[in-house]
């Protein structure tokens, strides 16, 4: 009986140029935890009771994850090395699930990447019958649906399918065959998602049909066409997990009012507008039209109606443009696009009035990752101070 495993964790983190996902591949979600869990399930199933992991992709993300192997009561060690190539030659690599650990072709390119997690979900969802799954229950031979999940009666289940806890299923909508839909999503009437992984917090809109993608939100990542779409019709494809996190009432009650009382300033000022196209912090692209000319207020005078239907704050970091980059830390650039917007930041404060400022980043990076309370409460007590500031 193997009582240790060497496993090797392949750094695929440069052919993510799609998703960009923070996690390394071992991280995403196969089903219904993450593709590394799978591995540490069969080490309990096989007796293994020492495990070295060698990983060059982010290693401390896959060191916090298995904490030591404690949640397996194995004694798991995470070893970090410079290159696939370093690790020993007895190593395992992970590739697939453990019982087909296998592929077909090398993955050389991002669409390869995709293609095989698809796939994984896919074989995993086939085979679902074979794991222990604890929470969901079985409602036919080949589909699961978590606790809390309410499907209409005229929605059509084709299994193999595997529909996590807290969702909702619409009417006529058709759920599989090798669906993964993960937990407090909703599927609208009349959508249709067959061979998808639908990441948590997802909404698929009415009349809306899914094949052979991915969805994250307001994200969409299509495996056949080799493209990445960010949706900026809630209608058809939104981030209801973040909306969880969006304005409250208040704020948004209030940016109405502020607009309303803005419109007569705005209507008696000669703007020049323009439309820049900006991360909603959720996967999604917002449409903001930005004057040229006049104090804050005026100038964003539109940006509160987002404010008003939450898909922005009224303090936060400035909106980040489609083609906005930071050559010198793209980890950095790419959580400042995961944060929500706000109407006025902390680089208001610092004379940046644009995220385009070549100094605006390193405000804006503090404002939402630095977790000082203090922030919010400086820039609102020189909200009004802000608003009619004429921007240089």
């Amino acid at each position: 009986m193997k009582q240790k495993w060497k496993l090797l964790i392949p750094d695929w983190g440069e052919l993510d140029d799609l998703w960009k996902n923070p996690q390394p591949f071992c991280l995403w979600p196969v089903g219904n935890q993450p593709f590394i869990a799978h591995w540490m399930d069969r080490s309990v199933e096989e007796n293994i009771e020492n495990i070295e992991v060698y990983v060059s992709d982010r290693p401390t993300l896959v060191r916090d994850y298995l904490d030591g192997g404690a949640y397996w009561s194995r004694n798991v060690t995470v070893i970090p090395i410079q290159s696939d190539e370093k690790a020993p030659n007895d190593a395992i690599p992970i590739i697939g699930l453990p019982r087909e650990n296998k592929i077909q072709t090398g993955l050389a390119t991002t669409f390869d990447l995709f293609r095989h997690w698809l796939k994984l979900n896919k074989n995993w969802v086939k085979k679902i019958e074979e794991y222990e799954l604890r929470i969901e229950t079985s409602v036919c031979p080949g589909g699961w649906v978590g606790p809390q999940t309410r499907i209409h009666p005229s929605a059509k289940l084709m299994p193999p399918f595997w529909i996590q806890g807290k969702c909702d299923i619409g009417s006529q909508a058709v759920i599989g065959p090798n669906a993964c839909i993960g937990e407090n999503t909703i599927v609208d009437d009349n959508a249709i998602v067959r061979d998808t992984v639908l990441l948590p917090g997802t909404m698929v809109g009415r009349n809306t049909a899914l094949d052979q993608v991915a969805a994250d939100g307001g994200l969409l990542i299509d495996v056949k066409r080799g493209c990445r779409v960010n949706i900026s019709d809630a209608f058809i494809l939104s981030d209801l997990g973040s909306r969880i996190r969006d304005a409250p009432l208040i704020e948004r009650l209030f940016a109405i009012l502020l607009f309303t009382f803005a419109a007569p300033v705005v209507a008696l000022s000669q703007i020049d507008w323009t439309t820049i196209e900006a991360h909603d912090g959720k996967g999604g692209v917002l449409a903001l039209k930005t004057g040229n000319n006049g104090c804050l207020l005026t100038r964003r005078w539109h940006w509160l109606k987002e404010v008003f239907k939450g898909r922005m704050r009224l303090i936060g970091i400035l909106p980040r443009p489609i083609e906005w980059r930071i050559k010198e830390d793209l980890e950095l650039e790419q959580r400042l696009k995961e944060v929500s917007p706000g109407f006025l930041s902390l680089s208001d404060l610092h004379d940046c009035h644009s995220a385009d400022d070549p100094n605006e980043w390193v405000h804006a990076s503090y404002q939402a990752l630095g977790r000082d309370k203090n922030i919010i409460k400086l820039i609102r007590n020189n909200f009004w101070r802000l608003a009619f500031k004429r921007s240089v």
